[in-house]
């Protein structure tokens, strides 16, 4: 499946797991044990079953998360709470990068044969990883 059709299957399946872009690639780059493994150039689900059942009626030049502004909007103000009282952050408004396996994370083992768009959507998780402070 090509790789803007997967994060919009993510986003239209999966809500609250993957709110915004950032979610669905530190899910397929960072972490580890996803489900996921490339064959052919790209990240395909192992069981594969969603792909099976499910395509979209035409592919998505860019994968639209619906919610994904007002959920960095209630980011931000669980943060701004949180550093003015000391409240509690709402878990579902906390986002944290999953920790890098240089061993196993797909962030750095991918196929020498990885398709375009997802090449580029590797690049654009390294990317956000680099603004974000953390070392690649």
């Amino acid at each position: 499946m090509r790789a803007e059709d997967t994060l919009q299957f993510m986003a239209d399946f999966y809500p609250s797991i993957f709110p915004t872009r950032k979610h669905c690639l530190n899910f397929l780059f960072c972490g580890v044990g996803n489900g996921y493994e490339w064959v052919k150039g790209e990240l395909v689900d192992e069981d594969g079953k969603f792909e099976k059942r499910y395509r979209l009626v035409e592919p998505v030049e860019k994968a639209e998360f619906e919610r994904e502004q007002m959920w960095w909007d209630r980011y931000r103000l669980e943060q701004e709470m949180h550093e003015e009282t000391g409240k509690r952050i709402n878990p579902d408004y906390i986002f944290e990068w999953a920790r890098l396996s240089r061993e196993y994370s797909y962030i750095y083992h991918f196929p020498k044969n990885i398709r375009p768009d997802w090449k580029a959507l590797l690049e654009e998780c390294r990317q956000m990883l680099k603004e974000d402070g953390v070392e690649i």
